[in-house]
């Protein structure tokens, strides 16, 4: 299971650094080098679950889940960045992208919240 979710994220990976600029000058670009690593990270602490109810349980829980959500937050982030850093670099507004990524998160936020 763990492998059909990080295939997406090493494709993904992979094409950037042939396609893109990878400088790493940015925030953008070393956020998202950090979020490769942390999803790898996240995948590992997956496979290497422990057994319910045996000693390490409930420290594997919280790193598992403290993983999950520092990908959740950062990938928001990235997103802004990276509108940013396509501002500069195009100097093409991106206000109506903003706006759409806004709503999409709130909706996100709503729905997960009710």
């Amino acid at each position: 299971e763990q492998l059909l979710f990080v295939l997406p994220v090493a494709v993904g990976a992979i094409m950037s650094i042939k396609n893109f600029n990878n400088s790493f000058n940015n925030h953008h670009q070393r956020l998202r080098g950090a979020l490769y690593g942390i999803i790898w990270l996240q995948a590992l602490t997956g496979a290497l679950r422990s057994c319910r109810g045996s000693k390490g349980g409930s420290a594997w829980f919280i790193a598992h889940w403290l993983l999950g959500s520092a990908v959740c937050v950062l990938s928001v982030i990235n997103i802004y960045t990276g509108l940013g850093a396509s501002h500069e670099k195009t100097s093409e507004s991106t206000r109506l992208w903003t706006i759409i990524l806004i709503a999409e998160n709130c909706l996100i936020v709503f729905i997960y919240l009710f």
